[in-house]
């Protein structure tokens, strides 16, 4: 079972997984300001991290970038989903970016597109993901720490796809087709 929770109304939603505490906009950006977790995660993954396309980061390095960049990137995300309300040319769907760009190639505004949005950092490996619902209208199915080429390379990423499809699926049985559709939803 799923449940959506507000994080700005009328604008970014969350998606709060059945057994979990929180929802998955919470999740990430409390795990990435948490110093235990980034150094298990990047404990972890050290080989990902530490290879020429990094600089051959550190940890410590890491864990700071993490820490700095996801706090710029919550601000970010919760800035322009209230300014997006009222700003035409502030809005969520210039920070998310189809997670397919075949996807943004054959449907320029399609419906429950699955999408990520970036940290600011040059090479930043924080992502959030989401489905779009319509212009300014985000679900956040998850996110992660992204340090490998592709998504397939690693069981978390694995697991962010599939809760894109989860969510994406879930949104359709729902019939959330828009804004007002979440509201009724989340009245129920």
């Amino acid at each position: 079972m799923f449940a959506v929770e507000t994080i700005i109304e009328d604008s970014l939603y969350a998606i709060k997984y059945e057994g979990n505490e929180r929802n998955e906009f919470s999740r990430l950006f409390e795990e990435w300001s948490d110093i235990e977790y980034l150094e298990s995660f990047f404990e972890e993954h050290k080989s990902d991290l530490q290879r020429d396309f990094y600089n051959f980061i550190s940890i410590e390095d890491a864990i700071e970038q993490t820490i700095e960049e996801a706090d710029e990137l919550e601000q970010n995300l919760i800035d322009i989903a209230e300014n997006g309300k009222t700003n035409g040319s502030e809005k969520l769907q210039n920070l998310f970016h189809p997670l397919n760009d075949k996807d943004a190639q054959k449907y320029p505004i399609p419906d429950y597109q699955k999408s990520k949005a970036y940290g600011s950092c040059h090479k930043s490996w924080l992502r959030i993901y989401a489905i779009r619902i319509e212009p300014n209208v985000f679900i956040v199915t998850g996110g992660a720490i992204k340090i490998t080429e592709t998504m397939n390379e690693r069981e978390h990423l694995q697991l962010e796809l599939e809760k894109l499809s989860k969510s994406k699926n879930f949104l359709i049985d729902e019939s959330i087709i828009d804004n007002d559709g979440i509201v009724d939803f989340l009245e129920l």
